[in-house]
């Protein structure tokens, strides 16, 4: 049997959470979700996730922040990671691009594609 695909969902709109959730639960995934940064970062530890979906506007600490966080960890800073947002501002998605994102997507986005970026990032590799 093969090994379901793990993806951490980091976003604080409870909405968007489900949708993204149900959609990637249906398609085979294990989902976990974190509600910030800070809460990413300890969801990582435990789950090891194989690619992390992460909103960039979040309080406590934000997308960049929780990306840069991330980096800092040897063994999680190879996690590919795909910011999803509604900031669709070239300083921003020129940050994401520096600091090493795998993508970026902005809201409103259609959860198919939003699969199909999913795919290609896991099927891109470490």
């Amino acid at each position: 049997m093969v090994k379901a695909q793990k993806l951490l969902l980091v976003e604080d709109e409870e909405e968007l959470v489900r949708i993204v959730q149900t959609y990637f639960r249906d398609e085979g995934y294990e989902v976990r979700i974190a509600f910030n940064g800070n809460e990413g970062l300890k969801v990582v530890r435990d789950f090891k996730p194989d690619v992390i979906v992460s909103d960039v506007k979040m309080g406590q600490m934000d997308g960049f922040e929780f990306f840069e966080a991330l980096q800092k960890l040897p063994e999680f800073s190879k996690i590919p990671v795909l910011f999803l947002t509604i900031m669709d501002d070239r300083s921003s998605t020129e940050r994401a691009t520096q600091l090493g994102a795998a993508g970026y997507m902005t809201k409103p986005f259609d959860v198919e594609e939003l699969h199909e970026k999913v795919k290609e990032i896991l099927a891109a590799g470490p």
